[in-house]
């Protein structure tokens, strides 16, 4: 559409108004002023040209410098709903990045105004952690590249942003089964059995609150692990996870009990199926923390430390870190070796003798040796 616009001294100008896809809609844009018509309507045929080319995916979106951090965070989430990683991602963008840059155009996102943010964070009354950041500034990277083949920004402004250092820390984890014993003893009924469970498996929480009794095969000593909140355990595949001695008993004793339960967790509601929902993990958080209080372990402990207790103990008994690594459904035995090889302080114990020889005795004097 052209538009003649005349001056107060009497000089025309042809304005041209066309259609454009900007923010997946298709919007009236002003695409220019031009002296003559001749050259309003070269301008606006080009444009519809290019927008036939965009249509057809031929060419990259027009730069849509309205499109704010906050659309463009809102459309990646849609993307990636069916994602593991969705909540996590939902939660760091919220609570860490949208309160400074939710209405600010993507465009006008630097470097420079990232690194800013990172400062930020670290000055506030309660500091963030260099680990928290570093996971943070990997998820809005993960954000950019979707924006990038959206073309809603020609580079991620992360790309050169260096991860801060972060001091590693040993894991925390009950090293003896004394000090299950203890948590296990301060647990009230309605968890026990869970943690018992965790200790005994080395499942993540996600994966043991949605096991079904269909999963749990007593007669072979296995519990296929296949499913969690989102579909796929966080591996992406199925595992078999042996059932031990002590997890054995306390199925046996679950099952039992079952009752019409076809989870072996159930939470109080039911879906629009009318079938049992998995119970929720904050009704877990706390009757735990509080176990761990009255057990007197240190308050730090957290549920997925009984992951870690896990490979502590199966290691420290002269379990092989091969079969470890199978258990927790990790891709590479590297990673087991990277995260858990050094647990117990007496893993080399058996090891010590091994290279074995003897200093002679110290000599009064220089020996001349032939």
């Amino acid at each position: 559409m052209i538009k003649v616009h005349v001056a107060a001294d009497g000089t025309k100008t042809f304005q041209v108004y066309e259609r454009a896809r900007i923010r997946e809609k298709s919007t009236k844009v002003y695409v220019g002023s031009f002296a003559s018509r001749r050259d309003a309507e070269f301008a606006a045929q080009q444009h519809r040209v290019t927008q036939r080319g965009i249509k057809a995916g031929e060419l990259p979106a027009a730069v849509d410098h309205k499109r704010t951090m906050g659309d463009a965070l809102d459309s990646w989430l849609r993307a990636i709903k069916d994602q593991r990683s969705h909540d996590e991602y939902e939660s760091r963008m919220r609570l860490y990045v949208r309160p400074t840059f939710d209405s600010t155009p993507l465009v006008k996102i630097t470097k420079a105004k990232l690194i800013d943010l990172r400062s930020s964070l670290k000055e506030r009354e309660e500091p963030i952690g260099n680990a928290t950041i570093n996971t943070l500034f990997a998820s809005l990277s993960a954000a950019y590249s979707y924006f990038i083949e959206q073309g809603w920004c020609a580079e991620n402004p992360l790309k050169f942003v260096r991860d801060l250092e972060v001091a590693e820390r040993p894991f925390l984890w009950l090293q003896s089964a004394g000090e299950v014993q203890k948590l296990l003893s301060a647990c009230n009924e309605n968890i026990r059995t869970l943690v018992a469970v965790l200790v005994g498996t080395g499942m993540r929480l996600d994966e043991a609150l949605h096991l079904m009794w269909t999963d749990v095969d007593l007669q072979h000593r296995v519990i296929h692990v296949h499913r969690g909140r989102r579909g796929a355990p966080k591996s992406g595949r199925l595992r078999h996870v042996p059932i031990f001695d002590s997890v054995l008993t306390v199925l046996r004793e679950m099952k039992l009990a079952k009752g019409a339960n076809t989870l072996l967790w159930p939470g109080a509601k039911l879906d629009k199926f009318d079938e049992q929902l998995p119970r929720n993990k904050t009704s877990v958080f706390r009757p735990f923390k509080a176990a761990v209080i009255r057990a007197g372990l240190s308050k730090k402990l957290r549920l997925h430390d009984l992951r870690h207790t896990f490979a502590g103990l199966f290691l420290a008994s002269g379990g092989d870190i091969f079969k470890l690594s199978k258990i927790l459904g990790h891709s590479s035995v590297a990673i087991t070796q990277q995260v858990y090889a050094h647990l117990h302080p007496d893993a080399f114990a058996e090891d010590y003798s091994r290279v074995s020889f003897a200093m002679p005795k110290k000599l009064g004097a220089l020996a001349t040796f032939s």
